[in-house]
């Protein structure tokens, strides 16, 4: 005969107690796991909340500007305004935080026939990369790379309404990124030459003095280029996925800080999350234009954290996203955790930019 505690298992009281004894150790293994459980649960949902905390707000689209469409690079100079390459037009048009248009539109010319089809655009604050026309001088402002392979530049004063082609390579370029940075004292120009699958880098007087890339990537291309915390990030892209690397800006190569991945689907726009973008802060953003998702990693390891999410849990996406950048911190270029963007909406042939408001 089986005994359990003090009673003869066979005896009623015995069952009873048999009964109790394993109904209470149940209780006791399921307290515990039960709690264990709404704990998972929990960090799950506050992940999930913690990465729906935005609002996307539409500022100018093409109907309110016709100038803009297929709205691509995004930058400004310190305190200033916007500015967005439309390479769809030609042009590049200039912006506030609010959506405010300002009353300047640029051409950017091509290099052989038709319209430019201005790509990146980089703001300059130095006494380099001067543009001369009709024997006037001055330094560029504003430089655009284009898709017909030219670099110009914009400065008031040589022509008010137009850039100037400085690097003209249509017949060898295909160019999708620019950014400038410096490397010591010197400052240079990385253009993203997607023909020729190379970062090409330029001195402050237009000269070609390194090229750049990536061949262990085998089936991706460069695609989008940005200078952040002094490092030079590349975006390369193929048919089914994406990566990005990370180059000092003398051009040695660091680490392949997100390798290939079908996470990225033409990845292209970049920007460094400050420390009050909720969850993403400090991260490394990328943006996609192939199915307009932006997605967040980890700057050191390059773990994805996830893609951004609107307040009822959606997946923000945005149509055919381009650039990407963080406010100046004045009323003109919004605040430093407002994340402004560029996209080419409607098959590329309209335009937008909007705001990412935590």
């Amino acid at each position: 005969m089986v005994k359990l505690g003090f009673f003869d298992a066979a005896s009623p009281g015995g069952t009873h107690l048999r009964r109790m004894k394993f109904t209470m150790s149940r209780l006791t293994l399921a307290k515990p796991l039960r709690i264990l459980l709404l704990l998972l649960t929990a960090v799950a949902l506050y992940g999930d909340s913690a990465q729906a905390q935005f609002t996307l707000t539409s500022l100018v689209t093409t109907t309110k500007d016709p100038n803009l469409k297929n709205a691509w690079g995004i930058t400004y100079l310190p305190g200033g305004a916007f500015w967005i390459s439309d390479e769809f037009t030609g042009l590049s048009t200039v912006y506030d935080a609010n959506g405010t248009i300002v009353p300047l539109v640029v051409t950017v010319p091509t290099g052989s026939t038709g319209k430019g089809s201005p790509t990146g655009i980089a703001a300059n604050t130095t006494s380099g990369f001067v543009v001369t026309q009709n024997g006037v001088s001055g330094a560029a402002s504003f430089i655009f790379a284009t898709l017909d392979g030219t670099i110009s530049g914009w400065n008031s004063t040589v022509n008010a309404t137009a850039a100037v082609i400085a690097v003209n390579n249509h017949a060898t370029a295909n160019y999708t990124g620019l950014a400038i940075g410096t490397s010591g004292t010197q400052t240079f120009l990385f253009a993203a030459n997607q023909a020729t699958n190379k970062i090409e880098v330029y001195n402050s007087k237009f000269k070609l003095v390194k090229t750049f890339t990536d061949t262990k990537l085998t089936g991706l291309k460069v695609y989008g280029v940005a200078v952040l915390n002094k490092q030079v990030y590349v975006t390369f892209s193929g048919a089914t996925t994406g990566a990005v690397d990370v180059f000092t800006t003398s051009g040695t190569f660091v680490k392949t800080l997100i390798p290939a991945t079908s996470t990225l689907k033409g990845p292209w726009g970049l920007a460094i999350a400050p420390t009050n973008f909720h969850t993403f802060s400090g991260s490394l953003l990328v943006g996609d234009v192939n199915d307009g998702r932006i997605n967040g990693f980890n700057l050191t390891t390059g773990k994805l954290i996830g893609p951004l999410k609107d307040k009822t849990g959606k997946v923000i996406s945005v149509s055919g996203l381009w650039g990407l950048i963080f406010g100046g911190g004045t009323s003109t270029n919004g605040n430093k955790n407002q994340l402004f963007f560029a996209a080419g909406t409607g098959g590329y042939a309209t335009g937008e930019f909007g705001v990412i408001n935590p």
